[in-house]
């Protein structure tokens, strides 16, 4: 969920929304780093609460995207150490990186039925966050390719780009590409496919 807020933070930077991409680098902080606090502490991983503030304040200060990519990997860094927390045997299970991915997508759903009511926008920030989640999603499973079958792989990465149509860019469209209810029928096949692991 962190990577996804920052992808999507980096992305809305680097076409010129400073503005919009400032809650964006903000969220791993104020929604997930405090609940996640002390499952880091039971596994010894090293707090980064610092790495993510400081990536917070670099941004604010505007500016080439260059002068802030250095904050971006140290955080980008921190997030994929805490990750090596997760028992070695879990990431290399095709089952549990299904349900990683579902529970992304899920939570994506979430934000885009926030986002999208009666066919327009009404909370842009939830329309980017479920950007991020699906992007997030799709590369957990690009990152562990080898653990699907290569049909099962092929059909799973088709539909991620199917449903991404949803997503045009970080930037939002005039009016939304999909309904909500377009957005759930085009993730039930990830949904079944994924469900199946």
């Amino acid at each position: 969920m962190m990577q996804g807020h920052l992808a999507v933070a980096r992305e809305l930077y680097r076409a010129g929304e400073e503005t919009a991409a400032q809650p964006h680098f903000g969220h791993p902080i104020h929604e997930h780093y405090e609940a996640l606090e002390s499952a880091f502490e039971a596994r010894g991983v090293e707090a980064f609460e610092g790495t993510l503030e400081a990536l917070v304040d670099a941004t604010r200060e505007g500016g080439e995207w260059s002068r802030h990519a250095d904050a971006y990997e140290d955080v980008q860094e921190a997030i994929e150490a805490a990750m090596q927390g997760v028992d070695g045997e879990l990431r290399n299970d095709v089952t549990f990186q299904s349900r990683v991915q579902l529970a992304l997508l899920r939570q994506a759903m979430h934000e885009y039925e926030e986002a999208v009511k009666d066919g327009d926008f009404v909370n842009v920030v939830e329309y980017q966050d479920s950007r991020g989640f699906v992007l997030v999603a799709k590369s957990v499973l690009e990152q562990h390719a080898d653990l699907y079958a290569d049909g099962s792989y092929g059909e799973l990465l088709a539909a991620y780009e199917d449903a991404l149509k949803a997503w045009p860019s970080a930037v939002a469209p005039a009016s939304p590409v999909m309904t909500p209810g377009e957005v759930s029928a085009s993730m039930f096949k990830l949904e079944a496919e994924l469900g199946e692991y």
